[in-house]
């Protein structure tokens, strides 16, 4: 192989295909003015948690470091007072 072939292997730049967007998913935007974020307050908790009962992560979320870790820990919480099952089936 002559380095012209050699080049054009290199991750697909061709210079022809389109780019693919960065994420699968749409952000959803959190406006967290008015909203309690309380181990006890069920119906926001399971705003944060997936299908299977895991909790969803910032960029699906949208929530800043500081309100996903407060989101982690009251989910964590209510798991422990076994108020939000730990796994949904």
């Amino acid at each position: 192989m002559d380095n012209t072939e050699q080049e054009s292997m290199h991750l697909g730049d061709d210079g022809d295909s389109p780019r693919k967007p960065r994420s699968r998913f749409k952000k959803k935007v959190l406006d967290t003015r008015g909203i309690n974020i309380d181990y006890k307050n069920i119906e926001v908790m399971e705003r944060f948690i997936s299908k299977t009962g895991k909790i969803l992560p910032r960029r699906m979320t949208g929530a800043t470091a500081r309100i996903q870790r407060q989101i982690s820990r009251e989910v964590r919480r209510a798991r422990m007072a076994n108020l939000i099952p730990f796994v949904k089936r």
